[in-house]
């Protein structure tokens, strides 16, 4: 703002200037001189701009002011209850989980739905800030990626049919395993697939897996536990599923962030924290997991 009131006075001192001598001129020479009119014309222009330009300024600044940050998060859609849609709405525990943290950092969040695969090379590409989607914090990620803290104990769980044959690890031998693409699960299912002499199928979603089953293409599905805990429940007593043995231990989710993304990991870590304090991170966890 005094940036622009020095330019009008600049602009009235060069006035005073320019009309002292245009006021030196004779009645005649002025009626005469076309330069004359020009000159005042142009100069109520300026001031004219001048003063516009002044507004214009404000009114950025104010609006500027009252904008949050916005920041674009990745997460797949087909991976309930921690990502899903209902109704075309995009819902889910870690969903919600992050609209909340960002709302406690006064930011907005841009979903940027995408497979699982392609989320990590997109933060390392800075296409988008963070990323949630029941993410394992895992060393190799930590190398391309930073994390939020830990907002999830997981495992995983070997799942096959209710009237299948399975009973334990011991009768893996020579089965097939499916598994998701990039995942944790997929790493399991290749290191027991060589230990029991078996194959291992890679997917790209949890519905193509569970009918890679069903239609006997696959002996077992490797899947995190909350997620297959959560769709045999919902499924009730039309579940065609079950879980084998105990679940295996796993990485503890975390929100991805791009390491392009200055700052980010303090504000998610910090909404995280104040959404535990306050009771509201055990009231989300307790409508998605009030069985666990």
């Amino acid at each position: 703002m005094s940036k622009n009131i020095d330019i009008i006075e600049n602009v009235v001192s060069e006035i005073n200037k320019f009309s002292g001598g245009l006021f030196l001129m004779n009645k005649q020479q002025k009626k005469n001189t076309f330069v004359y009119k020009i000159v005042m014309i142009a100069l109520v222009g300026i001031i004219a701009i001048t003063l516009a330009g002044c507004g214009t300024d404000e009114v950025t600044s104010e609006s500027s002011d009252g904008s949050k940050e916005e920041i674009s998060v990745a997460v797949v859609q087909d991976y309930p209850p921690f990502e899903y849609k209902v109704d075309e709405k995009l819902t889910g525990f870690d969903v919600e989980l992050v609209e909340a943290v960002a709302e406690k950092a006064d930011m907005t969040v841009n979903w940027e739905i995408m497979k699982f695969d392609g989320i990590i090379p997109a933060l390392q590409a800075n296409q988008v800030d963070a990323a949630v989607s029941a993410i394992g914090i895992r060393d190799d990620r930590l190398e391309v990626v930073d994390f939020s803290d830990p907002y999830f104990e997981s495992g995983l769980s070997l799942v096959t049919l209710k009237d299948s044959a399975f009973e334990s690890e011991a009768d893996l031998e020579g089965s097939t395993i499916v598994a998701k693409q990039g995942t944790s699960s997929l790493e399991l299912a290749n290191k027991l697939a060589e230990e029991y002499n078996g194959e291992v199928t890679k997917l790209q979603d949890d519905a193509t897996m569970y009918m890679e089953l069903e239609n006997g293409n696959a002996d077992v599905v490797i899947n995190d536990y909350p997620s297959v805990a959560y769709k045999i429940n919902q499924d009730g007593e039309d579940s065609e599923l079950r879980i084998v043995g105990d679940k295996y231990p796993s990485e503890d989710y975390g929100i991805a962030i791009s390491k392009g993304s200055e700052g980010l990991v303090e504000k998610m870590n910090t909404g995280l924290q104040e959404l535990k304090d306050s009771g509201e991170f055990d009231e989300l966890y307790s409508q998605y997991f009030s069985e666990e």
